[in-house]
């Protein structure tokens, strides 16, 4: 498992820690820290981050670019290419010829490689070298001998890689997420048109009911990326969202007698999390939890065992995904909501800089403080 967290990012999380636990199961992880996946690992492989290595990245745009390595890695961490292309040689692994199926080195050289993959194809970056990244701020694929700059725009003369014998897929039902026949999608778009589909709305499997009266959406803030392993240790971004809340609609908190900063426990059919709450401008009927809280920062470290109240709102939601794109589904989970303590007068530790700002009552605002200050002098010098 490379560089991803599914202890705290997939849905029903005692779910994916029963299977992440199982005797038959040997895991591995490759991160740059002791993840809460890595922490139920049989072996961590240390890996370099993005300022250690070297390697391009290509953005949505189709751009392009190349990142060149800073600082060394410490101790004995290596870049994921330096693992891979390891563990392909002591593997023996070989290509239909019987040579090594890894035939570079380093990462120019797979860059190389993955010209060659593909060339002749829609993303074809094989005109693209080092030496033509290092030069500008990017380059658009396609980039070949007939467009040797890269393309920026692309279907501008209404042409699409879409005819039928040079797709080598033919796209999925939208409801099944069953593969489209070669037959079919010749009988559809015999002259190679863009395909336009409509999805239709397909309501959730589960519902809110007298038991679970809420529907519960999980989702990011500003202030956090993905499971906060980088983000957590910037001090200026842990102290504008430095732990889970849960926000409620003005309405459904006077309902219910709640104030700003009362500790709920939040419920769903697969496990519970405790939070703060927050007040915000949500839609009535509606909680949401961010998603960003494992538990690798917390006082002992340790995962909730059965039945205990956890703070990642994946232990909330439910096993299930788009047929098509497989994205599990986080934004339908039935919910109950209980007040398990009084705020006492402390707000919720939700930022108020962002969707969770709040509706009600007086919370300090959240603020960089005098550390992240910047000084711009604008035409002249100090």
């Amino acid at each position: 498992m490379t560089a991803t967290n599914p202890a705290v990012s997939l849905p029903e999380l005692a779910r994916i820690r029963a299977l992440l636990q199982q005797d038959r199961l040997f895991l591995v992880v490759q991160d740059i820290f002791l993840t809460e996946t890595a922490q139920l690992a049989d072996v961590v492989l240390p890996a370099a981050t993005w300022g250690e290595k070297t390697g391009t990245f290509t953005n949505v745009d189709r751009t392009v670019h190349l990142s060149e390595k800073a600082v060394e890695p410490p101790g004995e961490a290596k870049s994921d290419l330096d693992i891979l292309i390891d563990f392909a040689h002591r593997m023996g692994l070989e290509d239909k010829d019987g040579r090594p199926l890894v035939k570079w080195s380093d990462a120019e050289g797979a860059f190389e490689g993955w010209k060659e993959c593909s060339r002749g194809r829609p993303c074809d970056y094989s005109g693209m070298s080092y030496a033509k990244l290092r030069g500008g701020s990017g380059i658009q694929w396609p980039c070949n001998e007939d467009n040797p700059d890269g393309t920026e725009r692309i279907y501008v003369d209404g042409q699409f890689w879409a005819q039928p014998d040079y797709c080598e897929s033919y796209g999925r039902d939208m409801i099944t997420g069953a593969p489209v026949e070669e037959t079919e999608y010749r009988a559809m778009n015999p002259t190679g048109k863009a395909v336009l589909k409509a999805a239709e709305y397909i309501g959730p499997h589960e519902l809110p009911s007298e038991e679970f009266p809420f529907q519960l959406i999980t989702g990011r803030t500003l202030y956090h990326f993905h499971t906060r392993t980088k983000t957590k240790r910037a001090p200026q971004l842990d102290a504008a969202a430095p732990e889970v809340w849960v926000e409620m609609s003005a309405s459904d908190a006077t309902d219910r007698g709640w104030t700003e900063g009362d500790v709920l426990e939040v419920t769903t059919p697969r496990g519970r999390v405790r939070a703060r709450l927050r007040i915000s401008g949500i839609r009535p009927g509606v909680l949401f939890l961010p998603f960003h809280y494992g538990y690798w920062d917390t006082k002992d470290g340790s995962q909730p065992k059965k039945k205990e109240a956890g703070r990642a709102a994946n232990e909330l939601t439910l096993t299930d995904w788009d047929p098509v794109s497989k994205q599990p589904i986080f934004k339908t989970a039935a919910a109950q909501a209980e007040r398990v303590a009084s705020g006492k007068g402390t707000p919720a530790p939700a930022p108020t800089t962002t969707g969770s700002a709040p509706v009600t009552g007086t919370v300090p605002p959240t603020r960089g403080g005098d550390s992240a200050r910047a000084q711009e002098l604008v035409g002249g010098t100090a």
